[in-house]
């Protein structure tokens, strides 16, 4: 899934305020923070793409659509996560 830079951004300052909102962290830099969880958001949506990629792959001799390739798309992505410590 790729999300544009906006995207991104708006998601960036949803997280913040949660974090803010809940008091789950004290930020003395909202600018620092902002661009980690940017970062954070943007590698872990490459890295889904990734895994999406590479389980197609394994699925590609197989009807898409079908309950089986469900099943086994949904496995092979699992995998992969656990795989990927993600």
């Amino acid at each position: 899934m790729t999300l544009s830079e906006d995207r991104i951004s708006h998601l960036s300052h949803e997280i913040l305020e949660l974090l803010w909102r809940d008091d789950l962290a004290d930020i003395s830099d909202e600018r620092r923070a902002l661009a980690r969880i940017k970062q954070s958001l943007t590698s872990f949506f490459e890295a889904a793409d990734e895994i999406d990629e590479a389980v197609r792959a394994k699925l590609r001799n197989r009807a898409q659509g079908s309950r089986d390739w469900d099943l086994l798309y949904q496995k092979f992505y699992q995998e992969e996560l656990a795989r990927r410590k993600l």
